[in-house]
């Protein structure tokens, strides 16, 4: 009887082990840094492949479960060399719904979701768009997401200070209305940036300004020009952007 009974608990310990380790499975996501409205993170499938969701240029394959390490393999982006990528990360704890791991001396908290395509193409709206004419250029990456708006906004005009910053608004309609917070000859200034979708590009408009507690905002929106506004083309971003 004694043996049957610790047989038995030898089976519950081996089985348990088994939903311990196969508890990780699933699509898991944290926030991305500056822009909480979207996600990333990694997929772990029950065969030992894996899939990466918004993690720039990583594209992870295949995963595994060594005690307490969850180590991740694939190849980078934009070199296409396999075994290119490894990172493990420490399981600090594992749940039905939250995963916490250290890597790289930080801790992250990732939170399991059942839409990952969502977040992937919600994301991917994430583009990068160029003004460019015989002196002057400017760049504007920009991200829709939910009505809210973030990026990073460059101008490179001829004789004129270069200034370049991040930009926060929302998205009305076609049109963005944002903030543009930017650094000029070491000097932090904000000031107020609209664009409007036309087809593939985005067109910033211009109107009268005024100040208001150190800031520079239109005086009146329904008064805003795009006709002779800066035409912003699409391209591909960067990879240090992506």
């Amino acid at each position: 009887m004694l043996k049957h009974i610790l047989i038995f608990c030898a089976f519950l310990a081996v089985t348990s082990c088994t939903k311990e380790s196969g508890s990780i499975t699933g699509s898991w996501v944290t926030e991305i840094p500056d822009q909480p409205q979207h996600k990333r993170g990694f997929t772990l499938k029950d065969d030992g492949r894996a899939s990466s969701i918004n993690l720039e240029s990583k594209l992870y394959e295949r995963w595994e479960k060594q005690g307490d390490l969850l180590i991740l393999s694939g190849k980078n982006e934009f070199t296409e060399r396999t075994d290119d990528v490894t990172d493990t990360m420490k399981i600090i704890s594992a749940g039905d719904s939250t995963l916490v791991v250290e890597h790289a001396g930080k801790r992250f908290t990732y939170t399991k979701t059942g839409n990952p395509d969502k977040l992937i193409s919600d994301f991917e709206l994430y583009e990068c768009f160029v003004y460019k004419s015989r002196k002057d250029s400017a760049f504007l990456h920009v991200n829709v997401a939910d009505s809210i708006v973030t990026g990073e906004l460059f101008y490179a005009f001829y004789e004129k200070d270069r200034n370049q910053g991040k930009i926060d608004g929302v998205m009305r309609g076609d049109t963005i209305y944002a903030k543009y917070t930017f650094v000029s000859e070491g000097t932090e200034s904000t000031r107020e940036v609209v664009f409007l979708k036309k087809g593939p590009q985005w067109i910033e408009g211009f109107g009268e300004v005024e100040d208001r507690d150190g800031s520079m905002v239109f005086k009146d929106r329904s008064k805003l020009k795009f006709r002779r506004g800066l035409a912003f083309k699409g391209i591909r971003c960067p990879p240090t952007l992506q």
